[in-house]
């Protein structure tokens, strides 16, 4: 495995990681819209990301040492709203009903946030992307992690970079 950096089981990414998304998602069958779309609604998500963030998928980093298997990293999050990892996780985005699919098939995405931390003034926010599933294969799922905090006037702490 090359030289990477993992803190937690998460691999240590820059935010700009979720870009590889756009030569996953396949512009074929609906002429770019679902890709422009999806690489919209992440972009979104990650406005106030750190130049850093945690990055997980279980198809490259099960099995490898300093990341936990599937079933333990799931238990480690501590998403609001429920035990189960699921539980808290939001829908925003799930193109599995659109009648103009592209060629690549379906995507989802998720988001869910972390327990408030008082002492920190932080919360961490996870993202999970799903993508090209189809009716016969679940679309593989890569998650993102990272933190945001606030000041003590209850300002969030944009990072810089």
């Amino acid at each position: 495995m090359e030289d990477i950096k993992i803190v937690d089981g998460w691999e240590i990414v820059p935010k700009s990681h979720y870009l590889n998304l756009r030569e996953v998602i396949s512009r074929e069958g609906d002429n770019g819209l679902e890709q422009d779309r999806v690489l919209s609604i992440v972009e979104d998500l990650f406005t106030y990301a750190p130049e850093q963030v945690g990055y997980y998928f279980s198809e490259i980093h099960s099995g490898q040492e300093g990341f936990m298997d599937p079933e333990d990293f799931y238990e480690t999050w501590d998403v609001e709203q429920g035990d189960h990892y699921a539980a808290g996780f939001q829908t925003v985005y799930n193109s599995l009903l659109l009648n103009n699919e592209c060629a690549s098939g379906y995507n989802i995405i998720q988001k869910a946030r972390g327990v408030w931390n008082d002492e920190e003034r932080s919360r961490n926010v996870y993202i999970a992307i799903a993508l090209n599933g189809s009716s016969f294969s679940s679309a593989l799922t890569e998650y993102y992690r990272f933190t945001l905090r606030w000041d003590e006037n209850k300002k969030l702490l944009v990072a810089e970079g």
